[in-house]
């Protein structure tokens, strides 16, 4: 059966209610990731298919050929684990394997003789980058998946001396086996997780552990959600209760009123929630709540007798919330699969000896941590050999609303009493690999934001501290209640931008250009690292300045731009997807959004939660590049609302107002006349260096204007910038050049400069 006439047959996950049974919760889970990543495997090689002349050039093929068995030798007995297959590598000279995620260990491939029309999987067991520069690579040619979860091997020999055209399968299949496997491995689950499952009127008493049950406490009767249910160990609380309170009020200096509301909440709930809008602390929270029971733990060894558990989707997330921790203990570790991932200079006491560790002693060395932090899909491979044995009684959840339900329900270790989930399901929701499974089937709705929905108890935080007021007014539609605290008033004007106008929206009016399933602004994309480039030369530093993109293949073409037009400063001058920057903040933030049409399509960008996270992380700087009349006339309230609001300021239209160093006001609205700025500019500081590194100081040679030092495009550029200035540039010192900035305030000269640089732009 096609995966589209199976994703019909499915059932979408409740959006409200519960589940009949627990079994029923975990079984739809399971089927509905095994749809998502079979269908985007399906609509991958239909697209091969529907051009098999161009099958073997495309990027994601490979021609092998299998030359030998590899095999390895435990005791006595040798077993064969693949297939090992050569390439041409030559025709991939210079690829960082890695960087770009191609042909990475435990994902599949698809083996084909006849251009795709039948075919055999292979699961990779080697790779990496030495054994892909010598076109080698290890295959487990597989039948199937067996009912434990695990694969079932063909017999390998057969396939020796055949060619086949490989396909690299784009969505990893590791996270997708492993949850899966250890979903249907939890038939007989704990009664814990069987609540997050099953209807929520079944509620109406707490079940104690046994330790608990000898204390003469009567259950009371309580709400019918599960996240109403107090954590078993609040029982133990009534007798440690006095180190609750101290701790509490002792960790609650520093914090504000929502802070301290939500970590009290915390406490009086099994399942807790936190909603944290952008700039409020959500990971600052997590670590607080994180510390109180580590101290708890310290306290009270046989109430809590193993160590916090922190998972997230994203080992960089882990890294940041551990490097927080680092302030209350010095045994945190991060455990991941592959030690690349892990920040070398995060290291506490135990990250060495968990490393080092043999596989049999990882989990002793575990258990001796105060925290331990990984991924969603790492907790799910190691739970049942590791992390079920640990009496882990405290899960914290960080960026919760941004996790698929199935990954957090196959991270929870058996032992669980507290899950805290801390998130925002008003910004990026969890990502599927196949939108149309996603959206119909409701897989793309988090744990967290299905319990918001059934009326959990989720207190918000409230005040944020990162952008600037007129910044954070932009998702005011969004968080009505969101306060800006004392630290982000009278921030002072960003470099390079006009004093009085830290946000923009640039109205340029260059049309989206469609590319496969993308959409890509050439000109925008350009107008992006231009100014970006400007700002470095104004005084910015590179690191402080982040362009974000809502698109990948938009991103492609930055990147490639950045390592043309920046050099030295591309390796700090960042440029991602809004969708990999959540939970991220920089000084400024400028942001292409591509779409510019006639028609007001806009797309995703209809999402409100992609705008808000999009429009909520810079801190003090802020240019939005697009067409706002375009995102505006798509009715989302959103980008209606960001539309009124600059209006009525006066921050949006097409000219961008700058302000240089030394005092000059102007405005652009191309690309040639940001360059133009930028190359003026950096002749007025005798930094003709700065117009091709990250360095934005004063070089330390000559400050006369060196003509001669400048390519053939930016020579032109400065003669058009001299004939305005009436300078000379053959022989101009910096005093010079300065004053000559100084004239160009006159209206006259700003329109003449635009004027003649609207006649050379390109």
């Amino acid at each position: 059966m096609a995966p589209g006439a199976r994703s019909a047959r499915l059932r979408a996950l409740p959006a409200r209610g519960g589940h009949a049974s627990a079994e029923e919760l975990y079984g739809q889970h399971v089927d509905l990731l095994c749809e998502d990543y079979l269908c985007a495997l399906h609509d991958q090689l239909q697209k091969l298919r529907a051009a098999p002349a161009a099958l073997r050039d495309a990027q994601d093929c490979y021609e092998v050929t299998a030359c030998a068995l590899r095999t390895i030798q435990r005791g006595r007995f040798t077993h064969t684990i693949g297939t090992e297959f050569r390439f041409d590598a030559t025709r991939y000279s210079g690829v960082d394997w890695e960087e770009e995620k191609m042909l990475m260990r435990n994902n599949l491939v698809i083996l084909s003789q006849d251009n795709l029309q039948t075919f055999v999987v292979g699961a990779i067991v080697e790779s990496g980058q030495r054994n892909l520069e010598k076109g080698v690579i290890v295959l487990n040619v597989v039948r199937g998946v067996q009912s434990n979860g695990f694969f079932e091997p063909h017999e390998q020999e057969q396939f020796l001396g055949a060619s086949f055209i490989m396909v690299d399968a784009s969505v990893f299949h590791f996270p997708y086996h492993i949850v899966t496997r250890t979903l249907r491995r939890d038939v007989d689950i704990m009664e814990f997780r069987r609540a997050l499952g099953l209807d929520f009127d079944l509620y109406d008493e707490i079940v104690r552990p046994p330790w608990a049950r000898a204390l003469p406490i009567a259950p009371k009767h309580t709400p019918s959600l599960p996240t109403s249910k107090r954590p078993s160990f609040c029982f133990e609380f009534l007798r440690i209760g006095t180190d609750v309170r101290s701790l509490l009020l002792e960790l609650s200096r520093g914090l504000n009123t929502s802070q301290v509301d939500a970590i009290k909440s915390i406490l009086k709930h099994r399942v807790a929630l936190v909603q944290g809008p952008p700039g409020t602390g959500k990971t600052f929270l997590g670590c607080k709540v994180a510390e109180l029971f580590v101290r708890l733990k310290a306290a009270h060894p046989d109430t809590f007798p193993g160590p916090v558990l922190v998972v997230t989707t994203t080992n960089h997330a882990v890294q940041e919330f551990l490097r927080r921790c680092a302030t209350f203990t010095d045994k945190f570790i991060h455990c991941c699969s592959d030690k690349h991932e892990r920040d070398r200079q995060l290291k506490g006491t135990l990250q060495l000896v968990h490393d080092l560790a043999e596989h049999n002693s990882k989990a002793a060395v575990l258990a001796e941590a105060d925290v331990i932090g990984m991924t969603t899909t790492r907790a799910a491979c190691i739970r049942h050999k590791t992390l079920d044995q640990m009496q882990i009684k405290i899960v914290i959840v960080e960026e919760a609303a941004e996790a698929l339900e199935g990954h957090v329900l196959a991270s929870i270790p058996h032992d669980t009493q507290h899950l805290i989930q801390v998130g925002d399901h008003r910004q990026l929701r969890p990502s599927c690999a196949h939108r149309d499974v996603g959206s119909a089937h409701r897989l793309d709705v988090s744990l967290f934001e299905r319990l918001v929905l059934n009326g959990a108890d989720c207190p918000m935080l409230n005040e944020q501290r990162r952008m600037r007021p007129e910044i954070a007014a932009l998702v005011g539609s969004v968080y009505p209640e969101l306060r800006n605290h004392i630290s982000t008033e009278g921030r002072g004007p960003v470099r390079g931008l006009a004093p009085e106008v830290p946000v923009f929206f640039l109205n340029h009016g260059a049309q989206e250009a469609e590319d496969g399933k993308g959409y890509v602004n050439i000109k925008e994309a350009g107008l992006a690292v231009a100014l970006a480039r400007y700002l470095v030369v104004q005084g910015n530093e590179p690191h402080t300045i982040t362009i974000l993109t809502t698109y990948r293949k938009q991103l492609r073409l930055i990147l490639g731009l950045c390592n043309l037009q920046l050099e030295e400063s591309k390796s700090t001058v960042q440029a991602t997807t809004v969708d990999n920057f959540q939970g991220e903040e920089n000084d400024i933030i400028i942001l292409s959004l591509v779409r510019c049409n006639p028609s007001g399509s806009i797309g995703f960008l209809k999402v409100a939660n992609r705008a808000t996270v999009g429009l909520s992380r810079a801190r003090n700087g802020f240019v939005m590049l697009g067409s706002l009349p375009c995102l505006a006339s798509s009715r989302v309230p959103v980008w209606e609302h960001v539309q009124r609001m600059l209006a009525a300021a006066g921050r949006e239209g097409p000219l961008l107002p700058l302000g240089c160093h030394c005092g000059r006001l102007f405005a652009v609205s191309t690309r040639a006349e940001v360059r133009a700025a930028t190359a003026g500019c950096a002749h007025c500081r005798g930094d003709v260096a700065g117009l091709s590194t990250s360095s934005a100081s004063p070089s330390s040679g000559s400050r006369a204007f060196q003509r001669s030092r400048l390519s053939g495009e930016e020579r032109r550029l400065a003669d058009v910038c001299a004939r305005m200035l009436d300078l000379d540039l053959s022989a101009a010192p910096q005093q010079r050049l300065i004053d000559g900035c100084v004239k160009a305030r006159s209206e006259a000269k700003i329109v003449q400069l635009r004027n003649e640089l609207q006649v050379d732009s390109d």
